[in-house]
């Protein structure tokens, strides 16, 4: 009876600092899921069309939500301006698409494999 006792007490205390641990966590969980969501979204836009403005790709981010299964806690794009302002350099950088300055305009399109 008292190992019975024991025990649960020890599992109980192993699920509760495991869901500490996730809960400190999900900051950066939520950060890393929503840079790649945003950055899924732009690729297939861009496969779609040639090419895209920031303006056009700031209309397609609004609103984009990313969380866990586990979690209750969600995080929604409300300025995609800001979210284009990491995405798309890691983008160029990363060599999947390329910046086009045209007539005053930037313009992204996916870079041509040679």
């Amino acid at each position: 009876m008292v190992i019975a006792v024991f025990l649960s007490a020890i599992a109980g205390a192993v699920v509760f600092l495991w869901g500490v641990r996730k809960e400190r966590e999900l900051p950066k969980i939520l950060s890393d899921q929503l840079v790649v969501k945003a950055s899924d979204v732009v690729l297939k836009t861009l496969k779609k069309q040639s090419e895209a403005t920031k303006k056009d790709l700031a209309g397609l981010l609004d609103g984009l939500v990313v969380g866990p299964f586990w979690s209750s806690r969600k995080l929604k794009i409300t300025d995609p301006e800001k979210v284009l302002d990491i995405v798309l350099p890691l983008l160029v950088e990363e060599g999947k698409i390329e910046e086009i300055r045209r007539s005053g305009n930037t313009f992204y399109r996916l870079k041509k494999k040679s």
